[in-house]
C-alpha cells in the first residue's frame, strides 16, 4: 500500500494535497474528482498572483476499506485564530485513484477510509482545494500562518476533538510520505493538508504541499 501511495502523491496529493496562490500543498487537476468543480470563470494573473488552479487536491491511492471503529464522522473545522470555519464533507476515492475533495473550496474534505478523529490510534486526514477558478482563495490557505500550539477544533455530531498544532511544513510534492500521512497505526493525529510553493500555469499545478500535523489534547 506504501508503494501505491507514493505513485499516486508523485502524480497528484496526497490526493490528499491541495493548492494555493501563494503558498500552498498539492496538485491542480484540471477538474474536481467525484464532485462537478463549480463552472471556472476567466480571471486574469497579476505579475505577482499565479492564475488559480481549476482545483486543488492531494493525491494518492490509499486503502478503500474504511479503518475500524464507530466513532461518528467529523462535520466540522474550526480554527479560532485564523477565523476558519469550514464544514467537513467525506471523500473517499477518485475514478483516478486519488482522494476526492468537494467540489470548492469552502469545504474540508475528510478522507473517509481512514481513522476518525477521537480514535485510538492512525491518522485522521483532512484535505481542501487551496483555490479554484469564479471562487478564489479558499478559507484553508491560512493554516501556513499556523504555530507551534495553535489550537484546532474538529466537530462530530455533537462531540469535539481538540488538537495542538505540533508541526506546519512545505514538503515538495516528491518528498511527500504517504504512508505516514495516511497511517492506520500508532499515536493518533491529525494531518490537515493543502497546496503550497509556486504555481506552474503550464503543467496547472503546485510543487509542494502544506502539511499541518497536530495532536489530541484533553
Amino acid at each position: 500500500m506504501a508503494a501505491a501511495l507514493a505513485v499516486a502523491l508523485l502524480a497528484g496529493f496526497v490526493t490528499f494535497w491541495l493548492t494555493r496562490p501563494s503558498d500552498p500543498m498539492s496538485d491542480v487537476p484540471a477538474a474536481d474528482t467525484l464532485a462537478a468543480p463549480a463552472s471556472p470563470t476567466t480571471t486574469t494573473a497579476t505579475a505577482s498572483e499565479p492564475a488559480p488552479a481549476q482545483a486543488t487536491q492531494p493525491s494518492a491511492r490509499p486503502a478503500t476499506q474504511a479503518a475500524s471503529g464507530s466513532r461518528p464522522a467529523p462535520t466540522r473545522l474550526t480554527i479560532e485564530r485564523l477565523d476558519i470555519d469550514m464544514p467537513v464533507r467525506p471523500v473517499g476515492v477518485a475514478r483516478d485513484g486519488e482522494m476526492a475533495l468537494p467540489a470548492t473550496p469552502a469545504d474540508v474534505g475528510w478522507y473517509e477510509y481512514g481513522p476518525r478523529p477521537g480514535d485510538p490510534r492512525g491518522a485522521t486526514v483532512l484535505a481542501a482545494h487551496l483555490d479554484m477558478p469564479g471562487y478564489g482563495t479558499g478559507p484553508i490557505a491560512a493554516v501556513e500562518d499556523l504555530r507551534r500550539g495553535d489550537t484546532l477544533v474538529v466537530r462530530s455530531r455533537g462531540t469535539s476533538t481538540r488538537y495542538a498544532v505540533s508541526d506546519v511544513r512545505s514538503i515538495r510534492k516528491s518528498q511527500l510520505d504517504l504512508p505516514a500521512l495516511f497511517a492506520r497505526d500508532g499515536a493518533p493525529v491529525l494531518h490537515v493538508v493543502t497546496c503550497g510553493g509556486t504555481f506552474d500555469p503550464d503543467a496547472r499545478r503546485y510543487d509542494r504541499n502544506i502539511v499541518v500535523t497536530a495532536t489530541p489534547v484533553s
